[in-house]
Formats: C-alpha cells, sequence, structure tokens
C-alpha cells in the first residue's frame, strides 16, 4: 500500500483516537481531530484519502460530517467508515444509505480495522484508474474532452470564488488534412502523438492541462495565468512545435500550428460569463490566426482589434468606389 495514503480519524474520545492511530500509523499517514468541525478544516486543508468517523460525537454528529463531506466538491469522494459503540437499531443500514462505505461497531478488532481500511484504499486506487482510463485519450495519453469539460468548469468556479486568472489556449495542427493526405493516416497519428508530446513538454506547472479537444485540436488550461503569460505560453509552444520534426519512417517533417488565446477573471458582469461563451471565443481567435496565414498566436483581444480595424478599411473602400461613381449611386 501507498505509503503516502493519509487517513483522517474523527472522534471525541482521545483513547479512541490514540488507539486508532497506533494501529493505522504504521503504513499510513494519520491526521486525527477531536470534532467534526475540526476535521471537516483537515479535509479541506489536506489530500485525505479515507476518514474513519466516529457516529456518536458532542457538537455535530456523525452523520452532520458526512453530510457536510459530501456537500463539498473536495471531500465528497472520500470514502467514509463509520465507527460506533451505538446500539441504536437502524444505525447501520442509516450509515451505509447516508454514503458511508463501511460501518464497525466498537469495540473493534485492530487486525479488521487494517484490513478494512486497506480493502476501501485498494478500491479506491481501482476506481482512480478506470476514471484515468475513461478521461484519457487513447492514442496520444493526454487528457481527453471529456476531462477538459470537468476540469473547464472546475476552474471556472475556483477562478471566480478567488478571483484570480484563468487562461485557456486552442491549438490547432495547420493543414492536417493535407498532411495526412500526402503521408498517409498512420503518420497522422504520428503527427498527433508528436504534437502531444510537445504541448506537455512546454507547460511546466503541475497545475496546468494540456487535452485533446478532438481531432487535431488541443487544449490547454492555465489557472492563476493573465494574458501576458499565456501569449507567452503559446508563442513556446508555437516555435517548439515548429522546431520539432515528426518522424515518419525516413521522413523528417515539419509541422506548424495556430493557437488562439485569452485569459478572464470569471465574474457574473464580465462578458463572456459562461464557459462556453468562453471557450467560443478562443476558438474564433483561433480561426483568426488560420485567416491571416497561420503558424502564430492570435489572443481574443487581438482578434477584435483587427476585426475593428478589417471593418475600418472596408468602410473606407467602399466610401471611395461610391464618391468615385456617383452616377452608380444614383442608379
Amino acid at each position: 500500500m501507498n505509503e503516502k495514503n493519509c487517513i483522517l480519524i474523527i472522534d471525541d474520545d482521545p483513547m479512541m483516537l490514540s488507539a486508532l492511530n497506533l494501529i493505522l500509523s504504521s503504513k499510513y499517514t494519520v491526521k486525527s481531530a477531536r470534532s467534526g468541525e475540526t476535521g471537516l478544516l483537515i479535509a479541506e486543508k489536506y489530500d485525505i484519502e479515507l476518514i474513519i468517523l466516529d457516529l456518536v460525537m458532542k457538537g455535530m454528529s456523525g452523520y452532520d460530517v458526512l453530510a457536510t463531506l459530501k456537500s463539498n466538491d473536495k471531500t465528497k469522494d472520500i470514502p467514509v467508515i463509520f465507527i460506533t459503540s451505538s446500539e441504536a437499531r437502524g444505525d447501520e443500514v442509516r450509515a451505509l444509505t447516508s454514503g458511508a462505505v463501511d460501518y464497525i461497531k466498537k469495540p473493534f478488532v485492530a487486525d479488521i480495522v487494517t484490513l478494512r481500511v486497506g480493502i476501501h484504499l485498494k478500491l479506491l486506487e481501482q476506481m482512480r484508474t478506470i476514471e484515468r482510463f475513461s478521461l484519457t485519450d487513447g492514442l496520444t495519453g493526454v487528457n481527453n474532452r471529456r476531462y477538459f469539460e470537468q476540469q473547464m468548469q472546475k476552474e471556472w468556479v475556483r477562478a471566480s470564488r478567488n478571483g484570480t486568472w484563468l487562461s485557456l489556449l486552442m491549438i490547432d495542427i495547420d493543414h492536417f488534412k493535407k498532411f495526412n493526405d500526402t503521408y498517409g493516416h498512420l503518420n497522422g497519428d504520428i503527427a498527433l502523438k508528436t504534437m502531444s508530446q510537445v504541448l506537455t513538454s512546454s507547460v511546466q506547472r503541475g497545475s496546468d492541462y494540456v487535452f485533446r479537444w478532438g481531432g487535431e485540436e488541443f487544449a490547454i488550461i492555465l489557472p492563476d495565468t493573465p494574458i501576458e503569460g499565456t501569449r507567452l505560453v503559446g508563442e513556446k509552444i508555437r516555435a517548439n512545435v515548429q522546431s520539432t520534426p515528426v518522424i515518419c519512417g525516413n521522413d523528417s517533417i515539419n509541422i506548424t500550428v495556430s493557437l488562439g488565446a485569452s485569459s478572464i477573471i470569471p465574474t457574473p458582469s464580465n462578458c463572456p460569463n459562461t464557459t462556453t461563451e468562453f471557450i467560443g471565443e478562443v476558438d474564433k481567435a483561433l480561426y483568426k490566426a488560420k485567416s491571416l496565414g497561420r503558424n502564430r498566436v492570435i489572443t481574443v483581444e487581438e482578434m477584435y482589434t483587427l476585426n475593428k480595424e478589417d471593418t475600418e478599411v472596408a468602410e473606407t473602400e467602399f466610401f471611395k468606389s461610391t464618391t468615385s461613381h456617383p452616377t452608380e449611386i444614383e442608379n
């Protein structure tokens, strides 16, 4: 079992805390709380893998603590084992239907506690492995679009709550259809794998996420990053892709990418004010980059400036043409 598994014990009996700590501390990192309120603070602060929770305590009951854990996105999936001396009929049923994964009666047997904790941690790891597969793109090994949608919403809420920047890069391989038509779809797969490796190596922070959006399009979420930093990351990616050849047998083929970028501090009054609108704006910036010749980064702000300039040029040309042919207007 992983030595880094962290278990939280919540019990208002100091002797019980000491006994459970003695049983489990040789295998796991153990944190203790003598009240439900303190236990909730610890669960929020640390990466807790499993909670052993007394059912009957002064102040918050075990049921109250469990309900609060389940209402919090950070703690809702932590397995909870109730441990209690309660003889009340129906407590075990209520505990399990409330979301606990197990129910141990006091006085307990040390070996049974150890075995049950081990079983639930093993099940947790298996579930996480299955989830990782369901959230990973099978070809490239980076996160898939399903995970992008989950993580984008999560980071949006976090940035909104904390008043921090949230940035997004949308990246598309230039002329990918032509690449596939010329070199074949198997080499196209090699290009996608090469692309994902370049993207992954181009972002340094553990908080940054690389995703395959679909086809030849990728996305990167950059929390706590203003537009200046986002543009720098985008330029770094553009340069790294251009300088990294795709190896197709004996051939080395260089590809390029176009990127759209934007940063926002999400608030109800900001526009865009939903993740869908924000993603749509960045995607428009990406296609603006393509329309301007590809192999470049365009931010949403730059896109609007360029669009305004295009409109002004078009209006100027129209004005010139109409004033130079007055008879045509009259007709």
